[in-house]
């Protein structure tokens, strides 16, 4: 790495952040990418560039995805602890380029240590940042494992759980943001559900974590990095809202039950007949609905809020989220509350159309974003 000049990442006002981050974030020394497609980008002219990373896990590894002029040029996991990776080399310096950085995976709850920051820029001497356009369409997406992109770079019949197989740039929410150029935010966390979590956890939920920057990771790591600070709304607002949730509620009926070690207290989720949720399971998840729907739209005052299902057949909980979303609209008096419903994984003939893990493939996920991109332009 010769002939360069070296930038600390919030010393370059051309760079543009994706994802949610704390309040001071361009106060900090370095920024902490906390969610799947968190990262950073901007134009650049010049032969050559690179960036400073910083990573740390325990078990599960953080990736990126490095796209050039608007399309996949790499993929790879950072190592832990700090590391230069070239982003571009044996570029034109008289014509400009655009450089997209994203963390291509969720935030780890199973691995307290799991971070990604991004410390530093170098760019070859005579280059020169440039500022994007600002995006004028906004959109959050809230999800689990499909949103995710938990089964999107991996074999069919690879069944192991482990960041390469998880990739948020071939996920339907990437493609719908791509598709529009929009600037987006996510939230998303394999396993987790709005009242239940697959394996019939109470805490695998995403709802509680909504209000705070990243607080799906426990411990005094993510406290210290800032995941627990509450988010600020303010800086921030979308035009779209798109929810997927319930996948693992449903998971839940068929699992044994969860034990809390602390409290020994069991957690399950009951059928009152095949295919039919007790009365307390259904009355809780449409109250989650109904309550979830409520911490949005106080934080999202205007924006359209969309409950999209499918992707992986739920008929068990379908019933108590319309009913939680109809519940909720006639308290409200909210319209700005819709539905969707995706093309599920039947449509997955071949291999090549199916993911890993059991989870949609390719074919899903770009239905999907057909379907959203549909939406949005007829509902701007």
């Amino acid at each position: 790495m010769k002939n360069v000049n070296i930038y600390s990442i919030n010393k370059i006002p051309q760079v543009h952040f994706l994802g949610r981050n704390v309040s001071n974030a361009e106060k900090k020394k370095d920024r902490v990418l906390f969610w799947n497609g968190s990262g950073f980008e901007f134009h650049f002219k010049g032969q050559e560039l690179w960036a400073q990373f910083e990573s740390n896990y325990e078990t599960l590894e953080p990736w990126i995805a490095v796209f050039l002029n608007g399309r996949i040029n790499s993929r790879q996991m950072i190592a832990k602890g700090k590391q230069w990776v070239c982003l571009a080399r044996g570029f034109d310096e008289n014509y400009q380029s655009d450089i997209r950085v994203i963390k291509d995976s969720q935030p780890m709850s199973d691995d307290p240590k799991h971070s990604l920051k991004i410390c530093k820029l170098a760019l070859s001497k005579g280059g020169i940042f440039e500022a994007l356009d600002e995006k004028k369409l906004k959109i959050e997406f809230i999800g689990d494992s499909i949103t995710t992109g938990e089964g999107l770079y991996g074999q069919v019949n690879d069944m192991d759980w482990i960041g390469c197989h998880m990739s948020f740039w071939k996920t339907y929410a990437y493609e719908t943001a791509s598709r529009l150029n929009a600037d987006y935010r996510v939230m998303s966390q394999g396993g987790y559900g709005i009242v239940s979590g697959w394996n019939n956890s109470p805490f695998g939920v995403i709802p509680p974590h909504y209000e705070n920057v990243c607080s799906i990771v426990k411990g005094s790591y993510y406290e210290k990095l800032g995941g627990y600070e509450k988010y600020d709304f303010t800086k921030w607002q979308p035009q779209f809202i798109f929810i997927n949730l319930g996948t693992n509620d449903r998971g839940g009926f068929y699992m044994e039950p969860f034990v809390d070690e602390a409290t020994g207290k069991s957690y399950k989720m009951n059928l009152a007949s095949e295919g039919v949720p007790c009365e307390e399971d259904s009355k809780k998840i449409s109250n989650g609905v109904k309550n979830f729907l409520s911490v949005v739209r106080s934080n999202n005052p205007d924006a359209k809020i969309v409950w999209a299902t499918g992707f992986m057949s739920i008929p068990e909980v379908m019933p108590s989220i319309y009913s939680g979303i109809e519940e909720y609209k006639t308290i409200s008096g909210d319209k700005n509350i819709y539905t969707l419903e995706f093309q599920d994984m039947s449509c997955e003939v071949t291999d090549e159309d199916k993911g890993s893990r059991q989870h949609p493939g390719p074919k899903t996920h770009r239905l999907a974003a057909d379907k959203l991109v549909e939406f949005i332009k007829n509902n701007m």
